[in-house]
């Protein structure tokens, strides 16, 4: 004990407060008392607190892990990524940090905050203790351009995220949170969980099958294709390509030169309704049969294809929500960027809402939320009125293991609510979850595959999308308007099983299966029935619909192609994906993928080689890859000087802006 505290603080002993008994009353009160702290004692001290940092977020790391991949787990959704999180943390504090009360009520709350997103933080981790693709993490959070995984994440929360353990560290400085704890103890524990990972194989035959099949357990391993089909590229290669005109591109190799002649249906005596359905990561070969041939889980919609127009041989520019929603509505390519365009607060791309007259009714109901990979800033600025998701839903059923949507079935019910109050004419859209991946089970009602595999749940979640179709085909009949209505129905994005390693659900590759939707257009009056051989993309069909209600547009300010033209201008075709390819796939079947990030290639001969097993040799393409460089350079710049110039009502390269 120190007898003159003055004198023990100028020696730079430290002073602590302890809780210790008192003897009249025996409950605790607060006391002080003085310790001599030698410089070897503070020191070792201090590497206690760094190592229990350390300590800390390794338990977070696996927790986070071990919910993303979802490898002993059968629900998921956000609010189990919390409690799993919050149990690691509580875990760590009470066995390895022993704080005082107050400690564990700072901690809790930012640790909590830190790991809203589990799987942002399990790949920033996975990079760290994998050696999985470190460059690619390393330039998409210093840039706060994060992959499709954590896209709306906000640079505040990659800085909370990344300074986790100094946050830690500094709480444990505080005097509520010392603790006496052997030094060496605690020192070999944090070595054991991080050597240990570090000097392990990347890949083991010990991954569960359920976790090789999550899309996101492709963070744990490297990429083959690439690595083998691709080679290091150097300087970029010139590319003599001409401008585009306004948003058009006009080059000879990528469109053709001839005017094109259109086919217009009638002048209608009175506007057409449309309901636009998007159906959530709908691929073409499931919806065909490929998988069940004998019983295709969409009838309804394979009926609406046969009596309409179906575009066989339709794919999204994209392999997420967000870019392929901004396409679809937009009639533009979305920007080759990490951050996604599409959900960024100033985006003034006109949508295909601000082309319809104003006394059109536009609403849009969802199950998911509208803040989740969802371009809710471009419909808004594009008059898109009412938007109603999942905060916004008079809905309060979440279905078990979700924490991203609301309950389909009931959704859609007020969705056809909305649909009997419409006054004509309105534009309906509807936009699903139940597909998406981990494909949520709805009851024994929707189980009409039930061999256990993860490719038929997800036919369950496509027969279920089906029988809300038809709900609301018998709405609108019910209501009178079915033969004054225009249906579009197309998925967002494809969807993947293993076709190619690695590739689960979609975000995570450029393959067919991660692009090939259906599409189809639906009015007897306007649509006989037709199956269009044409390669087409979402981006086609703002100028097709536009056409068929015989609105006015300017060509020159879309990229997309009329199928009411007598012939196709377009003869590349350019795509984004998530995980940093930009694709170009021409009118011969050469498809291109080119990573910008780290200067990888892949090319595929679809016409030879429509499986994409077998990569040929990319600098046999070095034009094409010129153009792929071209691309990617102006749809950065163009798509936004061309909002900037619809949010400020200025002409855009001599057109007036919609």
């Amino acid at each position: 004990m120190i007898a003159n505290p003055q004198r023990a603080a100028e020696a730079g002993q430290e002073i602590r407060a302890i809780c210790v008994p008192c003897a009249p009353c025996a409950r605790p009160r607060l006391v002080f008392r003085y310790a001599v702290m030698t410089p070897s004692q503070h020191r070792a001290e201090l590497a206690v607190d760094i190592a229990l940092a350390w300590l800390l977020v390794w338990f977070l790391y696996r927790a986070g892990l071990h919910v993303s991949l979802q490898s002993a787990m059968v629900w998921a959704g956000t609010w189990h990524d919390l409690t799993w999180t919050a149990v690691a943390t509580l875990a760590a504090l009470l066995f390895s940090w022993r704080w005082h009360w107050t400690g564990v009520l700072l901690t809790v709350p930012i640790l909590t905050f830190c790991v809203v997103d589990a799987r942002a933080y399990a790949i920033l981790l996975a990079a760290l203790h994998q050696g999985v693709d470190q460059t690619w993490v390393r330039d998409a959070y210093l840039s706060g351009e994060l992959l499709a995984v954590d896209a709306n994440t906000q640079p505040s929360d990659v800085a909370l995220i990344a300074g986790a353990p100094l946050l830690l560290l500094t709480l444990r400085w505080l005097p509520a949170g010392r603790a006496r704890i052997r030094p060496g103890l605690v020192l070999a524990l944090v070595g054991l969980f991080l050597v240990v990972p570090l000097l392990a194989p990347a890949r083991t035959a010990e991954w569960p099958a359920d976790t090789v099949q999550n899309p996101f357990g492709h963070l744990m391993f490297h990429d083959p294709e690439l690595a083998v089909a691709g080679f290091p590229i150097g300087d970029p290669l010139p590319a003599d390509v001409s401008p585009t005109l306004a948003m058009r591109m006009t080059d000879p190799r990528l469109a053709d030169q001839a005017p094109v002649r259109k086919i217009l249906p009638p002048q209608p005596d009175k506007p057409w309704n449309v309901v636009w359905i998007i159906m959530e990561s709908t691929g073409t070969r499931y919806f065909e049969g490929e998988t069940f041939p004998d019983n295709p889980p969409m009838p309804t919609l394979r009926k609406l294809a046969d009596e309409g127009w179906y575009l066989a041989h339709h794919q999204s520019p994209s392999n997420s929500s967000a870019t392929s929603i901004f396409a679809m509505l937009s009639g533009l390519i979305p920007s080759p960027q990490m951050q996604m365009y599409s959900i960024l607060p100033d985006n003034y791309i006109p949508a295909l809402p601000r082309y319809f007259p104003k006394n059109y009714e536009k609403f849009l109901y969802t199950p998911g939320k509208l803040s989740y990979f969802f371009p809710k800033p471009f419909l808004e600025h594009s008059g898109l009125t009412e938007l109603v998701g999942f905060a916004e839903s008079t809905v309060k059923t979440v279905p078990l293991g979700e924490g991203l949507c609301k309950d389909e079935i009931e959704v859609m019910t007020t969705f056809l609510q909305r649909l009997e109050r419409a006054h004509e004419p309105f534009l309906g859209m509807y936009y699903s979850y139940v597909p998406h991946w981990p494909y949520t089970d709805y009851g024994a009602a929707t189980r009409r595959y039930t061999d256990g595999r993860r490719i038929a749940q997800y036919h369950n979640s496509l027969y279920l999308l089906d029988t809300q179709i038809a709900r609301v085909i018998e709405q609108l009949r019910k209501q009178g308007v079915l033969d004054r209505t225009i249906l579009v129905l197309t998925g967002d994005h494809g969807e993947a099983f293993g076709q190619h390693a690695r590739n689960w659900a979609h975000a995570r590759g450029s393959n067919r299966e991660n692009f090939e939707t259906p599409a189809v257009l639906w009015q007897p009056k306007l649509f006989t029935p037709r199956r269009i051989e044409q390669q087409t993309q979402h981006i086609d069909l703002v100028p097709t619909v536009l056409d068929a209600l015989r609105i006015p547009y300017d060509e020159a300010l879309l990229q997309g192609e009329s199928l009411f033209q007598d012939h196709w201008r377009r003869k590349v075709e350019f795509f984004w994906a998530n995980e940093g390819m930009v694709t170009a796939q021409r009118e011969d079947g050469i498809k291109m993928s080119w990573s910008p990030m780290d200067k990888r290639c892949r090319v595929m001969n679809l016409r030879t080689d429509p499986a994409e097993a077998r990569p040929l040799p990319c600098g046999d393409y070095p034009e094409l890859l010129g153009i792929l460089k071209w691309f990617r350079d102006d749809q950065l710049a163009r798509l936004p000087a061309y909002s900037e110039a619809v949010r400020t009502r200025q002409p855009f390269h001599g057109h007036a802006v919609p």
